[in-house]
């Protein structure tokens, strides 16, 4: 798991549950004393570790908490990664170069490290079909993390359907973008 991932969700939790919760999360997923550096990477395992706990501590559904690390997260992210989004992109062209940029970012902590497969295609002008398959199982970050994008971009996202895959860990949904910016003529 990339280290600012986890470093993140250090920070989501600090602000969700108080400045506590990480040490009890950490004493909770049997992980006393580790320090997550956002520049390095860690076993997946330990990201799970650190869920599981998260979920025991805050009473949410596990899906429900990646949901809402998802969109929360996208502001640190988009803020740490900004010099490789083009400044005329929206949640639609960044949704659809994900998955290089991505892989970019991996690649440069770790050249043999693997990115979850997010491949994300356009239906209609403004709907995109986003396939996400990962032994990591974190798929629930995906509505978090397209809600959280076009509520970046003053945009909204409304999905229009999610269904799980055949393979464990895999799932598809269909999106539909619209923008929130009105002209004067849409308003009088």
């Amino acid at each position: 798991m990339h280290g600012v991932i986890v470093s993140n969700f250090k920070t989501y939790l600090d602000e969700f549950l108080g400045a506590d919760a990480w040490g009890d999360v950490i004493a909770g997923a049997g992980l006393d004393g580790k320090t997550y550096l956002p520049v390095a990477l860690y076993p997946d395992a330990e990201m799970e570790a650190l869920l599981e706990a998260a979920v025991n501590a805050t009473g949410l559904r596990r899906e429900d908490l990646l949901a809402d690390f998802g969109e929360w997260v996208i502001g640190p992210l988009v803020r740490m990664y900004q010099a490789m989004i083009p400044a005329d992109w929206g949640t639609q062209a960044l949704l659809l170069n994900m998955q290089t940029i991505h892989e970019r970012v991996l690649k440069l902590k770790d050249p043999a490290a693997s990115a979850p497969n997010i491949q994300v295609r356009q239906c209609g002008e403004d709907t995109l079909e986003i396939h996400y398959l990962s032994h990591r199982n974190m798929a629930p970050m995906i509505l978090g993390a397209v809600k959280g994008l076009a509520e970046h971009f003053q945009e909204t996202a409304l999905l229009l359907a999610a269904e799980d895959g055949e393979q464990e860990g895999e799932c598809r949904f269909l999106f539909q973008l619209q923008s929130q910016c009105f002209s004067a003529q849409d308003v009088g």
